[in-house]
């Protein structure tokens, strides 16, 4: 009996020689609102191994969460479209999907509705979820979490349907909590005092009627904008401790940096003096006008939005530089006029205020709520205002608390957040902002140890970050936050067990001149079987040859794609050492002992190769990733360039898409190996090509259409001979005389 029947009667039922029992580890996050989606997305992007992801979201809805959720059609994002990724190394991901899908007017600087917004979070989770590896698994549960309870080996997540999901890992992507009722209005009849973000919170408003919003920020901007579009003609009333009113957003260049954490001042006094000496220097170079909204003792010039920015990408280093006492100071004298300044709205969103208060509609207070008085059909609220400490005395129909998230653990009202403080696995922030966690994420608990297996972002992290809730600082969590969950599934072994170990698998690379094509050699040491990746028929010699002098017994011949510049050898090898040939899934070829599909995963002893779909060049391509280290490109991806799209139902888009979105997802360190080059390159890094590669480096998804699209080159020498014979594994089929 050949070795090739012998490994034909010893394969599964399925006729499936590919290794796909290992049992997939758990990671469940807890909300589905952008957070949440966000890590699910990372996950799903950069995952190689066995993964199961259980995204637990009470509402059906996945990725949209309150910010994203109104129904509110001209509540606008406070961001430009052009800051808006949901990936910090693709910037344009955000412009892409809107291009793409009827939103061709939006420029970067253009101010998104919300809901829209909304749309895109949720195609990008489905577009990640689409183009995840076969064995990497997402499954929403419309529930909610309602306890957590840690063991030694795992963690139980207990549902309020009663479900319990046990997990390797959690994340607590929790988001915003309700706002806090300020005392004065806890005695009130919950017909009159309602949050910002109810259903009902606007509802049923008479034209007569008057209204009061608690709090000047961003929830009392959406209050009115809302109020706006419903027509409502009353008086709407604001106060706040401070009065102040938000911002608005102008076009601005960009401003130099100008404090670093080494040298900055370590009080807030000491940073507020450098950053109003800043604002003074950019008057007098020219770079400011005057601006003021009406908010007191504002007088900051227009340009003081460029010299805000400038501090933005060191603002958590900054924050955590500060002692605990100079914190407490900055959020009793500086917080309110640093939120109204960093946190700024849309101008067509700030016309809507400007005109509610020239009109006389929308007046605002600064002071604080003394009592509130129900009378017949209403309220009577005084109010002491900042200052001069006189009496104002507002009756209203209706009060609206728009005072901003609740972030203060001790205060929360949550079954979630009561289990894991009676088992003390969480530590609230001293701020009273959050809680305490580790610089990669993890929870801190109450003995100050941090755990392996609970982990958060966002709004939680407050206390410890300052700046934490926008998607700049969220996106970048979720993506760390994702890489680290996954080292810590798979841990790479320390130096020392390195030391003692053989070496993980046995790799060559090897060139043939006349096609400038590279064939690998990849071999198990212990076992001593071996695989080779795209041989050339002219080099079987060449490859047995140093089988022979390794002592290796080749296994498989494993192809990228069906190549159009050179025959196979699999053919030959497979007729003379009985190993098989795999082609991938769905690549028109008749021969082929096995088909290898998008996540399979082929073993040899130690060695794992996972396939990884990457069409384009062509519509059934495959690259393969060896031991998470080495990832064979075949013509996807070269050494700063890319293989063409022009034949063989090739697709630039499809191309962009596989190695923007799988390749260029995986660790920088990760080597690239490529099926060509012309130049003499051997190997490269993802790092190295998401920086240099000319193709992909700063190009949008159209402007890579259009550059492959006008190459014109010349059709590979041997394409007429080389496809039809690589379409039956090397074997050619005819033997043409071009002898007349």
């Amino acid at each position: 009996m050949s070795r090739k029947q012998q490994v034909q009667l010893t394969r599964p039922m399925n006729n499936n020689i590919f290794n796909l029992t290992v049992s997939p580890v758990a990671i469940a996050i807890i909300g589905g609102g952008f957070s949440g989606s966000l890590v699910a997305a990372n996950l799903l992007r950069t995952a190689t191994m066995p993964l199961s992801i259980k995204l637990i979201e009470r509402n059906s809805e996945i990725g949209r969460g309150v910010a994203y959720g109104t129904p509110v059609d001209c509540h606008l994002l406070n961001v430009p479209a052009g800051k808006m990724s949901a990936f910090g190394d693709q910037p344009n991901h955000f412009l892409n999907w809107l291009h793409k899908n009827g939103h061709e007017q939006v420029t970067p600087s253009t101010f998104v509705g919300r809901r829209v917004y909304g749309d895109y979070v949720q195609a990008t989770l489905k577009a990640a979820q689409v183009n995840a590896a076969a064995n990497v698994q997402l499954e929403k549960i419309v529930d909610e979490a309602i306890a957590i309870e840690t063991k030694p080996d795992n963690t139980i997540v207990y549902l309020s349907s009663g479900q319990c999901l046990h997990v390797q890992k959690a994340v607590l992507a929790l988001g915003n909590f309700p706002a806090i009722l300020p005392r004065p209005l806890a005695v009130l009849d919950n017909r009159y005092v309602k949050d910002a973000w109810s259903a009902d919170a606007i509802a049923d408003l008479n034209p007569e009627d008057a209204i009061l919003l608690v709090g000047t920020g961003l929830t009392m901007v959406d209050a009115v904008v809302a109020l706006h579009q419903q027509g409502f003609q009353g008086q709407i009333h604001t106060v706040s401790r401070h009065g102040l009113m938000p911002c608005s957003h102008k076009s601005t260049t960009a401003y130099p940096a100008f404090i670093d954490v080494e040298t900055a001042p370590k009080t807030a006094r000491g940073l507020l003096h450098v950053v109003r000496q800043e604002l003074r220097h950019a008057l007098t170079q020219g770079h400011a006008s005057s601006y003021n909204r009406g908010n007191p003792g504002n007088g900051l010039a227009e340009d003081w939005r460029a010299v805000i920015d400038a501090i933005r990408p060191i603002i958590s280093e900054l924050w955590q530089a500060l002692p605990l006492p100079e914190q407490k100071r900055f959020l009793r004298h500086v917080k309110a006029y640093w939120e109204v300044h960093r946190h700024r709205i849309a101008e067509e969103i700030a016309e809507v205020l400007d005109a509610a208060m020239e009109s006389g509609q929308l007046i605002h207070y600064a002071g604080r709520i003394q009592s509130c008085q129900e009378f017949e059909n209403g309220v009577n609220v005084k109010i002491c205002e900042r200052g001069t400490h006189k009496d104002i005395v507002l009756q209203v129909k209706r009060i609206v608390n728009c005072t901003g998230a609740n972030c203060d653990y001790l205060r929360l009202q949550h079954p979630l957040v009561a289990s894991l403080q009676e088992q003390r696995l969480i530590r609230p922030n001293t701020l009273s902002m959050g809680i305490d966690t580790a610089p990669n994420g993890a929870l801190i608990d109450a003995d100050g140890n941090v755990s392996q297996m609970l982990y958060t972002l966002g709004t939680p992290r407050k206390g410890n970050l300052w700046e934490t809730t926008a998607v700049p600082e969220i996106r970048v969590q979720a993506a760390n936050l994702a890489q680290e969950l996954l080292k810590s599934l798979n841990p790479k072994p320390d130096a020392t067990t390195l030391a003692l170990k053989k070496p993980a698998m046995l790799f060559r690379q090897l060139f043939d001149k006349e096609s400038c094509t590279y064939t690998y050699l990849i071999a198990d040491p212990e076992t001593k079987t071996a695989i080779l990746v795209d041989p050339v028929l002219e080099q079987v010699e060449r490859d047995l040859q140093i089988l022979r002098q390794l002592g290796l017994t080749l296994s498989y011949c494993l192809e990228t794609h069906i190549h159009a510049d050179h025959i196979t050898g699999t053919d030959r090898l497979r007729s003379l050492t009985g190993c098989l040939g795999i082609v991938p899934e769905n690549a028109a070829a008749t021969c082929a002992d096995q088909y290898i599909a998008d996540g399979n995963m082929l073993e040899l002893g130690n060695v794992q190769i996972r396939a990884i779909a990457t069409p384009g060049h062509t519509d059934s391509h495959m690259t393969y990733l060896v031991n998470d280290t080495h990832l064979l490109t075949g013509d996807a991806l070269f050494i700063r360039g890319c293989g063409r799209t022009d034949f063989q139902s090739g697709d630039a888009g499809s191309l962009y898409d596989a190695v923007t979105q799988k390749l260029f997802t995986l660790p920088d360190d990760t080597l690239v190996y490529p099926g060509h080059d012309y130049q003499g390159q051997t190997v490269s890094t993802i790092g190295e090509e998401k920086c240099w590669n000319p193709r992909f480096a700063g190009r949008s998804r159209n402007q890579f259409i259009e550059l492959m699209k006008n190459l014109n080159l010349p059709k590979p020498k041997k394409m007429l001979e080389a496809v039809p014979a690589n379409q039956h594994c090397g074997k050619v089929l005819v033997a043409l005389d071009y002898q007349i």
